[in-house]
């Protein structure tokens, strides 16, 4: 700013005319925060930045060490074979430090791809912003998940390097996406955090659909989408998340301890009195989640004669649990992967994991057939409503070619219609 030199007072018009002019500016800026933010343009620097963080923690002789390597030391293999030249100790760090920092770029990556993939996706047919509108709604109906089509996402306007991590590495690569869409989700509505910490994303439409009977070992750990019949559900069970224990023999307070769905985690000393328990769980700082767990089963006409139908245990949290019940043909998307299980191992008298399914979306097939219904179907069925024998043509329905038996019959025809 030159404030040597001398000025003109403005006039009346001219200053309304600069003050008119900032104001539009303004509202451009305000209106472009939705599809951008100031820290989605240069990656690399956040990337430099996060790598020096983390390679501080190393001692000053590594950091010295490193750099006296030269350059080219993973190209130049001085004479040596494949094998002895990965052996070397100079080389093995050199390969970590290189995958480390393509593996931040990639996380930056996703990350900041997602979210402008939620803010700036449009509909093909209305042309509107999809999942900004999606989210308005989610936040409206007080719900805490946001269902994000697999089509769109493969679109040539959508995400593909997203759509090529999400089947190999879910359990990842869906944390990065509840992470960025919450952040979007936050700069549209401060106050989210008051319905739900976070968001969670909910995959539908995989393109493929795994039969339970199918499913075997190269499935384990990756996102699966399969199909069945809901035959055993438990109640809805308090879940540990984020975990506080309170010190037996100091009273401290330790945590949080944040848990995963294969292992839990427990303090192992007390940072104030350093003892090594015991540890009590303490209830009222301890976060928990709904869980419920289901079976669902082959359905019945896709198995062969002559076999069994197969089932498979499934695992529903937060605002999944009860979205079906015994009966339900569902169609799910969820995290394939192995628990351990004493039982089987002292049964089979070798280590053998028993499998499970973490869902992430979940409908039942029969609101899917619901929702299809031409108007010309819907002609049909209200003709039929005002039928006064309907009840007797729906009951001489059951089992047309079996002579008799009209109270089983009557009483079949009754239970589904329940």
């Amino acid at each position: 700013m030159d404030d040597a030199s001398e000025y003109t007072e403005l006039t009346e018009g001219a200053r309304r005319a600069a003050e008119r002019e900032m104001d539009e500016r303004d509202n451009l800026l305000d209106e472009d925060a939705l599809l951008y933010e100031q820290n989605d343009v240069d990656v690399g620097r956040h990337v430099r930045r996060y790598f020096r963080k983390d390679r501080a923690d190393d001692n000053e002789m590594e950091v010295e060490e490193e750099e006296e390597i030269p350059i080219d030391i993973l190209e130049n293999f001085r004479g040596r074979s494949t094998r002895e030249h990965v052996s070397d100790e100079a080389v093995g760090r050199e390969i970590v430090r290189r995958s480390y920092y393509i593996w931040l770029i990639m996380k930056y990556h996703l990350f900041c791809s997602f979210k402008s993939f939620v803010r700036g996706y449009k509909d093909a047919k209305t042309k509107k912003l999809k999942y900004l509108d999606a989210i308005k709604l989610m936040v409206a109906e007080n719900r805490e998940s946001l269902e994000i089509d697999y089509e769109d996402l493969a679109s040539e306007n959508g995400e593909q390097n997203i759509c090529y991590f999400l089947p190999e590495a879910p359990i990842q690569v869906l944390s990065y996406l509840d992470r960025a869409v919450t952040e979007v989700t936050l700069s549209l509505f401060p106050f989210f955090p008051r319905i739900a910490p976070e968001v969670k994303i909910r995959i539908r439409g995989l393109p493929v659909e795994e039969d339970i009977r199918m499913l075997r070992q190269l499935h384990l750990n990756m996102l699966i989408r399969t199909s069945g019949v809901v035959t055993v559900t438990t109640g809805m069970l308090p879940r540990l998340s984020v975990v506080k224990f309170d010190c037996g023999a100091c009273g401290y307070l330790l945590g949080p301890f944040v848990q995963h769905q294969d292992e839990e985690v427990k303090p192992t000393m007390c940072p104030s009195c350093q003892s090594r328990g015991p540890f009590e769980l303490n209830m009222e700082n301890t976060i928990y989640h709904n869980y419920q767990r289901i079976t669902i089963q082959e359905s019945p006409n896709s198995v062969a004669a002559g076999r069994l139908p197969r089932s498979k245990d499934v695992v529903l949290t937060a605002d999944l649990c009860d979205a079906c019940k015994p009966g339900d043909e569902v169609e799910l998307t969820g995290i394939y992967t192995n628990n351990y299980d004493g039982s089987m191992n002292s049964k089979q008298g070798f280590p053998v994991f028993n499998t499970v399914i973490y869902a992430n979306y979940i409908s039942r097939k029969d609101k899917i057939a619901s929702d299809s219904l031409t108007d010309e179907d819907i002609q049909i069925i209200r003709q039929l409503s005002k039928d006064p024998q309907i009840a007797e043509r729906i009951f001489a329905s059951i089992a047309p070619s079996i002579y008799g038996h009209d109270d089983i019959k009557r009483a079949i025809a009754l239970a589904l219609f329940r």
